[in-house]
């Protein structure tokens, strides 16, 4: 599916494409792990990494279509040629956000074949968002893929807010740690092992701390919490894919400007994991849960069956979504 940039999830992924004549050399199998303009890092099936570049055959106006996390087809090196990325095989999932209007693509892709979204957040320093929360969980139900929490920085407040306590209830794992002290990352290792994830949130919530405690060789940018606002600087400018002992992280520019798009106002509330139950009790088939008489959902948070938080979150974001 798509998420807040190009929340598209309409299939269009390229094909994987034939070698050809002019590469005689057999196909390896790998994942890009650093993706640029002219060449790419494939971290190859055999266990060696390849700089490669990209076949001449492939119509490079379409970069977009490359992204870290992507499975490829390439050649390695050979005596007429470099190491050469000839094809994308079919993606499981994707996060994307449409494509700036000065270029061709209507979509750039951030990160392929994703597992599960992590949203990291703070209880201070910044201040916990419930609301920005909520906004990554809709993205990840969009995109078709899993969502996991992490409150970093829980040496500052070692008890959960009441809204994340409410979200686990829901089915959304949560997990409380501190990058800066090592508490509680053997039980996030636990919950990561296997998984193709990316990490979000906004900036300052420590997720390049948190890489490098799990991926020790890694070397993302750490970045201070500004003072005065209490907000984190950008560290991350281009995407990197990390892995070691069973963990895979994508790190990946992007993920914090990510707009709901693609998705009808009237359909949001469907990847609202707590509304479902509630959805086919409205009165009306097209209800938008605002005013109407009769919804369910208003209805729901009325009783204190759904709570306040997650329904003003959800009239905020479908507030801001373009018709």
């Amino acid at each position: 599916m798509a998420t807040e940039g190009n929340l598209d999830a309409s299939p269009g992924d390229p094909e994987t494409r034939p070698v050809g004549p002019a590469y005689p050399l057999p196909p390896l199998i790998g994942t890009l792990v650093e993706v640029q303009r002219r060449t790419a890092t494939v971290s190859g099936d055999d266990g060696v990494d390849y700089q490669c570049q990209y076949s001449p055959t492939i119509d490079l106006t379409g970069f977009s279509n490359f992204a870290v996390g992507d499975r490829v087809h390439f050649i390695r090196a050979g005596t007429q040629q470099e190491s050469m990325i000839t094809g994308i095989l079919p993606r499981t999932s994707k996060i994307s956000r449409p494509g700036p209007k000065d270029r061709l693509a209507q979509e750039l892709i951030l990160a392929a074949n994703v597992d599960a979204l992590v949203v990291v957040t703070t209880p201070q320093k910044p201040d916990f968002n419930p609301r920005l929360v909520d906004r990554y969980l809709a993205l990840a139900e969009i995109f078709g893929i899993g969502a996991i929490i992490c409150m970093n920085k829980a040496d500052l407040e070692p008890s959960l807010p009441a809204e994340l306590e409410y979200l686990r209830t829901v089915g959304y794992p949560v997990v409380a740690v501190s990058a800066k002290h090592g508490m509680g990352m053997d039980e996030l290792r636990k919950a990561l092992i296997g998984l193709k994830v990316v990490l979000s949130g906004p900036s300052g919530v420590g997720k390049s701390s948190l890489i490098r405690k799990l991926i020790p060789d890694s070397d993302p940018g750490v970045g201070d919490v500004r003072k005065g606002d209490g907000k984190g600087r950008h560290t991350t400018t281009w995407s990197n894919l990390y892995r070691a002992g069973g963990i895979c992280i994508i790190d990946t520019p992007g993920i914090r400007e990510l707009g709901i798009r693609g998705v009808p106002k009237k359909e949001l509330a469907e990847y609202w994991r707590d509304f479902k139950p509630y959805l086919q009790n409205c009165r009306f088939r097209d209800c938008a849960h605002k005013n109407e008489p009769g919804c369910a959902i208003r209805e729901a948070v009325a009783s204190g069956t759904l709570p306040d938080f997650r329904y003003q979150s959800f009239l905020r974001i479908q507030e801001s979504m373009e018709e």
